[in-house]
């Protein structure tokens, strides 16, 4: 068996877009060019440019309740119309407030007094270490090399010099060039709001300082400014003492190279301003977690194919290559996430970004891509502590989501916001983008919560984060739904990201399904986070909620309504699936009958083939939004529609990733980091799906994976799966229980469901081996094969 740990490419990166990332979780670089100059783009998970307001969630809780009428009786231009004069009342005025930016710190240029004439260039990247290199051959033999190491124990950041001959040349450091991207967010340069210094060299080191020029703020910011807690400055610090004889010029340093010797520059961010947030403790390096979870499917395409052409070959149709895609897509997503998971979580852009106009701001989008993509995968490959960066984010801000609530709602308990990254104010909407009435936040950050516990039974976080969480999503549930002459209650302004219905000029309508399904789920996970910590709550009161929300229904087009009132038509050609929140991550009872499961797989096999009849990015193409095919993979594993998670994850592998090992937001077009979290989740909700107590083995295995393992699983239930082996004949599966984990399921006996039947597997004595026979089609009736021993330990 061959799991991946690295891959190789043979093309070169002209732009940041295209180069090779290295990161600390906290320190990210990412680096592109050539021979002639490389560029080492470098970034600090808390550098967000405070330039953009933070003025509060306009307050419309005054007039929710016109609001609210106006879409009852389907007037939604209405409702939008009172909620743009609520805004201007105000203080609003009229602009679309964007969330402050994710931009680079500085950049470092290595730039050759003669550079070498490659004969050959290949970059390489190490899963295993996270270390990245690009490196050249010239035709008389002489190799050189420029690396980045990342030590995440250490937080320190190292960018590596070599060639086997002496070179001398010039390290610049500066703010970096602009480069402008295409896409649908700001085309603001932000650096218009920056003064940059000259490079200081001293000390064997070369400094530059980015400050923010609070005068280049337009008034409306200035008046509406951001916590004092955010920084406002950054240093950015290379040490170049490693270099020979090294001394100023213009730009940087000059300095010369030993032939033969690794040059080692350590690099360092200092921010200034505000404060910010030590890093946790870290008890394990890079290459120990990216050990956790490792996928073979027995490809056969080995490591010295490059990865340019294990895309060309899948992108012909050869299945081998189509599996290698598979595989490192799933090794390199793992190492790109964890890579860029430090006391913050992986953003949009992770922790990379090379231009000061960033797509979508490069901020935390929590209608789909943070839980669909940078967070999605983090528990069940094996590092659920990783998850707690996403908890500690959100936790900075709860005093906004008050506010929010109040402000926006008149409602009580948190209103989170649908984007976030310096503040956690909802003030960026518009008509088109009714952000702030995006009710199910919360709700789908508690399902986050709740599942980590679930894989790991840890009583102290499910308090410190879950449980405020349970409290004052119900607060502001119950609040917020009103009842009809039936008592059956609605949800209404409610919004399903970030779609607009058929018969509809805007979003607004009454009980989007997403805002219904995410309460109904909330409900059931605050009684039982409610009983396991002995907190006194109102069971019946909660549970009455819950069965008052409006029914699931079939739409008139045979889809899973998007919409529960009828008056809102079916809009199937969006890159949202919102819809499917009951079908991703535990069964709901209101959604379990055949004709709503039906539905639902009618739902994804239509979204497919919207996606399939214009299968590129751009304007013109569906091709779009990698997190919306993780949503559709992982409702399609779970509905046990083998067929369409198939097409989810090879459409991800084949279309959304780069030679570079990164993903892609739309097909091959803007830097984005949900394809790399949101692959390995789909590829492990095809393999494995739990419940506690409960495991499903291959429930959604295609036949072009006919034999394959996977190590490292974390199920919920407190149960690590080590390994999961499977072939033409059935399957073998090691499994044992997380130390500690106890309040995580109701017994130490596993109900283990695959290919040939169930079994009931008692691990309270340790690790267990089980194998599970398929049955022959021509001997289904005879008694089933199974074996079980206990595991060498």
């Amino acid at each position: 068996m061959s799991y991946r740990s690295g891959f190789w490419s043979s093309s070169a990166a002209l732009d940041w877009e295209h180069g090779l990332v290295a990161g600390t979780g906290s320190l990210g670089a990412v680096l592109s060019g050539t021979p002639a100059r490389h560029v080492v783009h470098v970034c600090h998970e808390e550098f967000f440019l405070p330039v953009n307001s933070a003025i509060p969630a306009p307050r419309i809780g005054e007039r929710i309740t016109e609001v609210r009428a106006a879409l009852l009786a389907g007037d939604t231009d209405a409702a939008a119309g009172i909620t743009s004069a609520a805004a201007a009342e105000d203080g609003y005025d009229g602009r679309l407030i964007w969330t402050d930016p994710f931009i680079p710190v500085g950049a470092i240029s290595w730039i050759p007094d003669d550079p070498t004439e490659e004969s050959t260039y290949r970059r390489v990247g190490d899963f295993t270490t996270g270390r990245v290199e690009a490196e050249w051959m010239t035709a008389a033999g002489e190799r050189s090399s420029i690396a980045l190491i990342p030590d995440r124990a250490g937080g320190t950041l190292v960018l590596e010099l070599f060639s086997t001959r002496e070179v001398a040349g010039v390290l610049t450091l500066d703010f970096g060039p602009d480069e402008q991207i295409e896409g649908d967010y700001p085309s603001t340069d932000y650096g218009v709001f920056l003064t940059s210094s000259e490079p200081v060299f001293e000390g064997g080191r070369l400094t530059v300082d980015v400050e923010v020029d609070a005068q280049a703020l337009p008034a409306f910011v200035r008046e509406h400014p951001p916590s004092p807690s955010q920084p406002t400055g950054a240093r950015l610090d290379v040490d170049v003492s490693g270099g020979l004889d090294p001394h100023p010029v213009d730009g940087g340093v000059h300095m010369r190279l030993p032939a033969g010797v690794a040059v080692r520059l350590p690099i360092r961010v200092q921010l200034s301003g505000g404060h910010v947030e030590a890093a946790p403790e870290v008890d394990a390096s890079h290459a120990s977690l990216f050990a956790t979870t490792s996928l073979d499917l027995h490809s056969g395409v080995d490591d010295a194919v490059s990865y340019d052409d294990v895309l060309r070959g899948a992108r012909t149709g050869d299945a081998d290559h189509v599996l290698a895609a598979l595989e490192l897509a799933f090794a390199s997503g793992r190492h790109t996430i964890i890579s860029s998971t430090g006391v913050l979580p992986p953003t949009l852009v992770g922790i990379w970004q090379g231009t000061r106009r960033p797509a979508w701001s490069g901020d935390w989008t929590q209608n789909g891509n943070v839980q669909h993509g940078g967070v999605a995968s983090l528990v069940a490959s094996g590092t659920p502590e990783l998850f707690t960066s996403y908890l500690r984010a959100l936790f900075r801000h709860v005093e906004d989501y008050v506010e929010n609530a109040q402000r926006v709602f008149g409602a009580d308990g948190w209103l989170l916001p649908a984007r976030f990254d310096s503040h956690g104010r909802s003030n960026h909407f518009a008509t088109a983008y009714p952000h702030l009435y995006w009710m199910a936040g919360g709700a789908w950050v508690l399902r986050l919560a709740w599942d980590q516990f679930c894989a790991t039974g840890d009583l102290g976080l499910l308090r410190e984060y879950a449980w405020p969480l349970a409290r004052n999503v119900m607060a502001f549930a119950t609040s917020v739904a009103s009842a009809d002459e039936a008592g059956i209650l609605h949800l209404a302004p409610s919004y399903s990201p970030e779609n607009t219905p058929a018969n509809r000029t805007n979003p607004l309508a009454v009980d989007a399904t997403m805002d219904v399904a995410a309460f109904r789920d909330a409900t059931r996970l605050s009684v039982r986070i409610a009983d396991l910590l002995g907190e006194h709550v109102d069971r019946t009161a909660w549970e009455s909620f819950a069965d008052r929300l409006p029914p699931f229904r079939v739409a008139d087009d045979g889809t899973f309504a998007e919409w529960l009132d009828p008056a809102f038509d079916e809009q199937l050609a969006h890159r949202h699936v919102s819809q499917l929140y009951p079908f991703w991550y535990e069964e709901d009872a209101a959604a379990e009958t055949p004709e709503l499961r039906a539905a639902a797989r009618e739902t994804i096999r239509r979204k497919l083939d919207w996606r399939d009849e214009r299968p590129w990015a751009g304007q013109d193409g569906h091709q779009e939004m990698a997190f919306g095919l993780v949503g559709l993979g992982l409702a399609a594993a779970r509905l046990g529609d083998t067929d369409s998670a198939l097409r989810c994850v090879e459409s991800l592998a084949l279309d959304f990733w780069r030679p570079n090992a990164v993903s892609t937001h739309d097909g091959d077009s803007i830097f984005n980091v949900d394809a790399s979290g949101g692959l390995p989740a789909v590829v492990i909700e095809m393999l494995i799906q739990s419940q506690p107590g409960s495991l499903r083995i291959l429930p959604a295995l295609p036949a072009s994976w006919p034999s394959g393992s996977i190590r490292g699983v974390r199920a919920r239930g407190g149960v690590v799966i080590d390994e999961l082996m499977w072939d033409a004949d059935g399957a073998t599966l090691s499994l044992a229980l997380v130390p500690g984990s106890d309040a995580a399921r109701p017994g130490d006996v596993v109900s283990v469901t695959g290919p040939g039947g169930s079994l009931s597997v008692d691990l309270s004595h340790g690790p267990r081996t089980v194998r599970l026979d398929r049955i022959p089609q021509q001997r289904q009736k005879q008694p089933r094969q199974t074996t079980e021993t206990k595991a060498d330990t």
